[in-house]
């Protein structure tokens, strides 16, 4: 184990560790548990958490189909507010204030909003879609959203019988149940 008298850039890491313990052992002891506190709350926690979570639509992952994504949020006094998110292949990205607002008690109602952009034969078509998330579900380890959209034949004569609406869906998470369909 060097020292840093043996050292002759203070670069090392065991002469910098060396360096700090003796500087703690001068401090008062209310200054040494805040430096430590600060120390493990920003090697843990220092940046948002991400919500793990895969977005899959007509079984084709999301990679960059998606735009205008926003959680929306509704309290018990009537108020909603919207925030835009941001979305790559198997995270939403989340910060320390959206993460607030989903744990508050006052939230009533929490929506998924995006638009999903195709092509055929050269022409683009934008759906809108919007899914209701409860707070449990953002307490998963992961999530796997399934849109199937109806206007491909194939999904509506699938789960087309299950809803009026122009798609359906359907939130995976371990222990969480499937979708069944029409026959």
């Amino acid at each position: 184990m060097t020292t840093c008298a043996h050292v002759r850039d203070n670069t090392n890491k065991t002469c910098i560790y060396t360096h700090v313990v003796r500087k703690l052992k001068k401090m008062g002891m209310k200054l040494k548990l805040l430096i430590l506190i600060m120390i493990f709350g920003l090697s843990n926690n220092g940046f948002s958490q991400n919500l793990n979570m895969i977005i899959e639509v007509n079984d084709r992952l999301i990679t960059y189909e998606i735009a205008g994504i926003f959680l929306s949020f509704e309290y018990n006094n009537g108020t909603k507010t919207h925030t835009q998110i941001n979305y790559h292949p198997g995270e939403l990205v989340l910060n320390d204030y959206l993460w607030k607002q989903i744990k508050s008690d006052s939230l009533k109602e929490i929506t998924l909003k995006f638009d999903y952009y195709t092509y055929k034969r050269g022409n683009q078509d934008i759906a809108n879609f919007k899914f209701k998330m409860s707070k449990f579900l953002f307490e998963r380890k992961y999530l796997i959203l399934r849109v199937y959209d109806f206007r491909e034949r194939k999904f509506r004569r699938k789960y087309g019988c299950l809803t009026d609406e122009e798609y359906i869906s359907e939130f995976n998470f371990p222990q969480g149940g499937i979708l069944i369909s029409c026959g």
